[in-house]
């Protein structure tokens, strides 16, 4: 097992290099002049000189070269230094900080949410294969999987916000106001957990094990439970990963929507308002939470199935 942690944490290093010099790549490529982006935003009046573009250029370091810029850039990301804010004159650093509270809790209820119901509905559709019930959750999920997260947002506000009135409209001042966005967000994932939980179960309940468990007079439900859903979860597990990693990344069009003050707000922001240390710092950060998020998705497999373990110690 620490192997195998080894193993994965040095396929880790080289796996975020890669990432941060396309994502530094592809900024520096973005059309525009940062240097007189942050000329004008930092002379007063608006107008600026051919010397004062020249003297941000060099302060930002851009007058370096290619290079120069990324090694100078990770080195410094290495130490948790992100850059400095164009528009917010702040540190990159902090302003991920500042905005990860709020997508954390706009994202832990949604996951929460997404775990109550896609692991009933799932082994309900293997229970009732072909029944109404299946029939049922694969029209729940097909809508849940191709319903546009704009399009379920505005809905939800209109019928629960302006008609109903039972929940604010958007804005993070109250407990209640994280129903919305996290029902809006929770929707597609509990759709395609739900949906491959089914297949999975309905998998694990064809094995020779599930009749057994049936010819000991064993009841349906701990069979259901204990002895096909525990065998197939693992697949499922792999999903929560990336679900997991978009919802810490945050929703860009939910936050938007809803007006929560997330990081998925701020990307948004970050590109309206072309500040490119901000969208460097943001997709690098989202970056490394997928890398954590699947380390720690793959190590749970031991957890889950002692022969995954025993394989990856050999």
């Amino acid at each position: 097992m620490r192997a195998h942690l080894a193993r994965r944490l040095l396929l880790a290093v080289p796996t975020l290099l890669v990432l941060s010099f396309l994502i530094f790549a592809l900024i520096s490529a973005a059309p525009g002049d940062p240097a007189t982006e942050y000329a004008l935003r930092t002379v007063p009046g608006g107008n600026v000189t051919p010397a004062q573009v020249a003297h941000a250029r060099h302060q930002l370091g851009l007058d370096r070269p290619f290079i120069g810029q990324y090694t100078h850039w990770v080195a410094a990301a290495v130490h948790g230094d992100l850059g400095r804010s164009f528009y917010r004159q702040t540190s990159v650093a902090r302003e991920i900080r500042d905005r990860l509270g709020a997508t954390g809790e706009l994202a832990g209820a949604a996951l929460l949410i997404t775990i109550v119901l896609a692991i009933p509905l799932g082994v309900a559709g293997a229970a009732f294969h072909r029944k109404l019930g299946d029939h049922v959750l694969r029209v729940f999920s097909l809508l849940g999987a191709s319903t546009p997260s704009f399009f379920l947002a505005y809905v939800l506000i209109i019928v629960f916000a302006v008609h109903l009135k039972l929940l604010p409209v958007a804005g993070r001042q109250s407990l209640n106001a994280v129903v919305l966005p996290a029902i809006t967000l929770a929707v597609g994932p509990t759709a395609l957990v739900a949906r491959l939980l089914r297949s999975s179960m309905l998998e694990a309940l064809s094995e020779n094990y599930i009749v057994t468990a049936y010819g000991k007079g064993l009841r349906r439900l701990r069979v259901l439970v204990r002895h096909g859903l525990g065998n197939a979860v693992i697949p499922v597990v792999t999903v929560f990963g990336s679900i997991i990693g978009t919802l810490l990344e945050g929703a860009i069009i939910v936050e938007v929507v809803f007006a929560w003050p997330g990081l998925g707000r701020l990307v948004f922001e970050a590109i309206s308002e072309r500040d490119y240390p901000l969208v460097e710092g943001l997709v690098l950060f989202a970056g490394v939470v997928y890398v954590v998020v699947n380390l720690l998705v793959d190590l749970s497999y031991a957890a889950l199935d002692p022969r995954i373990s025993a394989a990856s110690s050999l």
